[in-house]
């Protein structure tokens, strides 16, 4: 009996223990950097996503009369899904429903969808994960966005976030990460690095293919997350500046001028899943050679001797200057909620784990509660013992009265 008594206690602290811990996305990621674990079989996850930044172009855009110097408002909407297709795979979808404007109009963006594996090992927690994304994206070819300078051809070229092929385009990213907590039950510290390309399936002009690089740190607490990250986009110029030719502009991209940020984050997790995100990433691209002013253009018109200013960039044939002025700041916020829902085992592992370490709030010793149990039963025994002993004494007491009046 008293081995079925304790027992009891143990399920129910295992059960209250676990139904303090949230329904986690197992799947979850930074901001461009992608986590290693799918979301589980039969698990959907949908994240609405809203975005804004504030840019001025430097020079008026060419290509569209509306264009001016003057600071320009960017609100943008998205919603993105993943699904547990089988344990170590996914399904992804994700479209930029509302992006730039064109009179005053906001125009749809693009649309992606593609899938995500991963080894099956990652139905634990696991100290070394590896995956693998691929995505199919489509941008609008509408000639919708504000560029740098006019530098682009139709809907290809260069905008305030970054370069857009128009059209169809193949992207691919490996996946490696290092969970923490599958080694120290302490350290909730996950590592992520990703690596991979995207590609325009339409050769045309100005079109060129990314290679895409990220990597980020995160604390991943019991409800609350903060990460860091950097990522780039990168054209093929390590070695040197790429050129981009159309017909009114040539243009060099050195590699300190690719797209690249570095974001701060982090997430708030509620016990029914729903979690909320918040992300602003820094530009941190610098430039190299001649920059987008009026005065650099002149000198770069000029420089038809050795040693003017920029007579390296004007024997390459280059005609305009560039620079990276691409969005200095941007808000990200998401709202993450499931749509069908089962706990996986890392998943409660994870939780069990972070609620036996947390330092502030209620701690559970089960040794503990079973001392108690037994202090508890050993008073009890005493205590009838001792109500025993005294019933015992009045009965004799009672026996020598009886004795005494007879």
């Amino acid at each position: 009996m008293d081995i079925v008594i304790k027992v009891i206690i143990i399920c129910g602290i295992m059960f209250t223990a676990s139904a303090q811990g949230p329904n986690r996305n197992r799947g979850e990621g930074f901001y461009q950097t992608v986590n290693s674990n799918t979301p589980g079989a039969g698990n959907s996850w949908i994240t609405p996503e809203a975005s804004f930044f504030i840019w001025a172009n430097k020079s008026p855009d060419t290509t569209n009369a509306a264009s001016s110097t003057k600071p320009g408002y960017f609100p943008f909407a998205a919603l993105s899904s993943e699904t547990g297709i089988l344990n170590n795979a996914s399904l992804i979808m994700e479209s930029r429903l509302l992006s730039y404007s064109r009179n005053n109009r906001l125009q749809f963006g693009n649309i992606a969808a593609g899938g995500k594996l991963t080894l099956p090992d990652n139905r634990q927690i696991r100290f070394h994960g590896l995956g693998l994304e691929l995505k199919y994206i489509w941008n609008y070819p509408g000639d919708t966005f504000p560029s740098l300078a006019g530098y682009r051809l139709g809907a290809t070229g260069f905008a305030p976030e970054g370069y857009i092929v128009s059209g169809s385009n193949f992207q691919f990213k490996a996946i490696y990460d290092a969970d923490f907590i599958g080694l120290y039950s302490w350290l909730p510290i996950k590592i992520a690095v990703n690596a991979g390309m995207r590609i325009p399936l339409k050769k045309a002009g100005y079109a060129v293919s990314q290679y895409l690089f990220s990597t980020a740190i995160s604390y991943n607490g019991l409800q609350y997350d903060a990460f860091a990250e950097y990522y780039i986009e990168a054209f093929n110029n390590l070695t040197g500046p790429i050129k981009f030719v159309n017909p009114e502009h040539t243009i060099e991209v050195h590699f300190a001028e690719n797209p690249m940020y570095i974001s701060l984050g982090g997430r708030i997790r509620y016990n029914n899943g729903v979690t909320l995100y918040a992300c602003i990433p820094f530009l941190v691209s610098a430039n190299v050679g001649s920059a987008m002013t009026t005065e650099d253009l002149v000198l770069l018109n000029r420089s038809t001797g050795k040693g003017s200013v920029y007579y390296d960039e004007k024997s390459r044939g280059i005609t305009d200057p560039f620079d990276p002025w691409f969005a200095k700041w941007k808000i990200i916020a998401r709202i993450s909620f499931p749509l069908f829902y089962k706990q996986t085992g890392s998943e409660m592992m994870r939780n069990f784990l972070l609620l036996k370490n947390k330092k502030d709030g209620k701690k559970i010793d089960i040794d503990d509660q079973l001392k108690t149990f037994d202090k508890k039963k050993n008073l009890q025994s005493d205590e009838e013992k001792e109500r025993k002993k005294r019933l015992d004494e009045i009965q004799k007491r009672r026996e020598q009265i009886d004795k005494t009046d007879q």
